[in-house]
């Protein structure tokens, strides 16, 4: 392996070393060995398909292949990578996202005159990997907002949105690959008038509860991505 310029060592403990330095996830510098015995200290950056990231003394970084290490090293390199998962940048998942009605019921009231709906809506997800890795413990937290209509003439104060906060869990997403699931469902009813009769309030406009809006947080682990609020006039009144 034709190692970046620097002044290199041979030693008989540099595994040694190298395991000590990687038993902190805080370490700086850490002593790395070829297979034809020669060494050099870096930062070790990350650790990723097949190449370790490292950041020479003098600031410079370089790609290395795993493989050209020695065994020690790779195995090392492995537990220390598996236990320090490099952070994720805003840009590691892209959101797409659609509100869908799911399943109606229908029922026939007060002698046919009025026609009651009862829809099922929520939002289709999906979630696109924009990282070289595999991303799992994937979790969609979050409140769909149901705004209610009390009906023509109504002297009820707004009693404002009705909450609904759920939490679900995505499969692992592949590298450069996506996931797709659907959020739980909120329940809205409908109330519609048979032709020539109206409400109370000399109205025959339906009386509608309509699914308002949703305050979604994407995690990976405990990390959060992603935090979508729409529409984004929820954020001057609601509170997660």
């Amino acid at each position: 392996m034709k190692l970046p310029r620097l002044g290199l060592v041979r030693t008989s403990f540099c595994c040694l070393a190298l395991a000590g330095c990687l038993s902190s996830a805080n370490a700086e510098v850490q002593t790395l060995t070829d297979k034809q015995g020669r060494s050099l200290k870096a930062d070790v950056l990350s650790v990723e398909n097949g190449k370790v990231k490292i950041k020479r003394e003098d600031g410079q970084t370089f790609d290395l292949p795993l493989e050209s290490l020695a065994d020690a090293d790779q195995r090392q390199l492995k537990a220390w990578a598996a236990a320090n998962p490099p952070k994720l940048g805003p840009d590691a998942i892209q959101l797409q996202f659609s509100r869908v009605k799911v399943s109606t019921e229908k029922e026939e009231q007060s002698g046919g005159a009025v026609t009651a709906y009862k829809d099922q809506w929520g939002y289709n997800l999906t979630l696109a990997n924009r990282t070289s890795r595999e991303l799992g413990d994937v979790r969609a937290e979050y409140i769909l907002f149901v705004k209610q209509d009390l009906g023509p003439g109504s002297k009820e104060k707004d009693p404002g949105f009705r909450r609904v906060k759920q939490m679900t869990k995505s499969d692992p997403i592949p590298i450069h690959g996506n996931v797709s699931f659907r959020t739980e469902t909120v329940t809205s009813y409908r109330y519609v008038l048979a032709p020539g009769w109206v409400w109370s309030g000399s109205t025959n406009k339906p009386i509608r509860d309509t699914l308002h809006g949703m305050w979604l947080r994407i995690y990976v682990g405990n990390e959060l991505i992603v935090e979508k609020i729409t529409p984004e006039d929820l954020s001057k009144t609601e509170k997660w």
